[in-house]
């Protein structure tokens, strides 16, 4: 089977991993965390007989134009807040459910408040953003309290109970297939939100600065979640939900 990804030689850094899910369906992983991007790619003949191909880039890295030669008639979807890639993106409309084909697959697209989530129902693929990460926890969008990721914590679960589940792929971290590891990392994404909604507000109310809501909230991300990286969403997150700004938030 042919890749669809093709990735131009890259100079000097090291080569991410590719693996072919199913025909014409390949994961782009690079880096420590991993960061997943999902390549799908379509095939179709136009009214002159010319053969035309189509690829959906699911999550690019931002420099894609230049990693990647893309020959083909090309789109983007992002799963949530990403650095932008200099590439058509799919039009969405909030709050909805999109449903795209691209070649032999087909996409059900949820545009939730707090993030995209899309799901390969035919293959059981799950696309599932900033959420069931092993490596992040999940990032509060500005203008939430908490509630609007909730509701897409809620939304995952009912995806992954389905009979035809069989992978899901947060934008970083480790894929995973058993289900209930999958509802492990979603429990805990729930446990670090209700966290956060529980102790924040009462720190805000007493007028506490932003510094000791951090010392507080500290202890509230999951130890296997506590790196560098982890530690900046957990800080934006804070902003996010007191108001104040850290001059030390770099996302």
């Amino acid at each position: 089977m042919t890749s669809p990804i093709p990735l131009l030689e890259p100079p000097s850094q090291k080569r991410p991993q590719i693996l072919q899910l199913y025909q014409d369906l390949e994961l782009f992983s690079e880096g420590m965390p991993a960061r997943n991007s999902l390549f799908v790619l379509g095939h179709s003949v136009d009214g002159a007989g010319r053969a035309r191909d189509h690829l959906l880039i699911i999550d690019p890295p931002a420099d894609a134009p230049e990693r990647f030669r893309l020959e083909e008639e090309v789109a983007v979807l992002y799963t949530g807040e990403r650095p932008r890639a200099a590439l058509p993106q799919v039009e969405l409309r909030a709050g909805g459910v999109a449903h795209l084909r691209v070649g032999d697959h087909f996409l059900d697209v949820y545009v939730q408040k707090a993030g995209v989530i899309a799901y390969m129902p035919a293959v059981g693929v799950l696309l599932s953003g900033d959420y069931a990460s092993d490596a992040l926890p999940p990032r509060i969008v500005a203008g939430s309290d908490g509630s609007d990721e909730l509701e897409t914590l809620r939304l995952l679960a009912r995806l992954i109970k389905q009979e035809n589940f069989q992978l899901c792929v947060p934008h970083v971290g480790a894929t995973m297939k058993e289900k209930p590891q999958v509802m492990a990392r979603l429990a805990a994404d729930v446990a670090y939100l209700h966290g956060l909604r529980r102790v924040v507000p009462g720190l805000l109310a007493r007028g506490e600065p932003l510094e000791t809501i951090e010392r507080i909230a500290e202890s509230l991300l999951p130890e296997d979640r506590n790196s560098e990286a982890a530690q900046v969403v957990h800080a934006a997150n804070l902003s996010t939900l007191t108001g104040i700004e850290d001059a030390d938030v770099r996302l």
